[in-house]
C-alpha cells in the first residue's frame, strides 16, 4: 500500500482574507479547503547512519517517479528521494549532481511525520 505524503496532515478551511483576495474571485470560489503545512525535517545522522544509502548521479532524462519506480517497486515514492536529498522536485536537480536513494523504503517512510 503507498504512503502517501498526505497522510496524518489535517484538512482545514481556508479563511485567511488576503488568500480570498488573491485566489477566490478570479476563480469564481467562495470557500476554499487545504492539507496544512507538513511538519518535514531532514533526518538526523544518526537516521542516514542506519539506512543504506545508494549513491546516484542525476542524468538529463532522470525523473524522479522512474528512479522510485526502479528502486521501490513505486513511482508514488518519488517525493522521498526529492525529500531525503532536500529538494522540493526534480526541478532543483541538475544534471551530475550526486544524490542518494534511502533504502530499505519502510524504515525511511517510519522517520517520517
Amino acid at each position: 500500500m503507498t504512503y502517501s505524503r498526505y497522510t496524518r496532515r489535517e484538512i482545514f478551511l481556508n479563511e485567511d482574507e488576503g488568500y480570498r483576495k488573491q485566489f477566490f474571485i478570479d476563480r469564481d470560489i467562495e470557500q476554499t479547503f487545504q492539507y496544512e503545512m507538513p511538519k518535514i525535517s531532514f533526518p538526523s545522522e544518526e537516521v542516514i547512519a542506519s539506512l543504506n544509502n545508494v549513491l546516484q548521479v542525476w542524468g538529463s532524462t532522470d525523473k524522479l517517479y522512474n528512479i522510485s519506480n526502479k528502486y521501490y517497486g513505486s513511482p508514488n515514492y518519488w517525493w522521498v528521494i526529492a525529500w531525503y536529498n532536500e529538494k522540493a522536485s526534480e526541478a532543483e536537480f541538475k544534471t551530475g549532481d550526486q544524490y542518494y536513494i534511502p533504502l530499505p523504503l519502510d524504515q525511511v517512510l517510519s522517520y517520517i511525520e
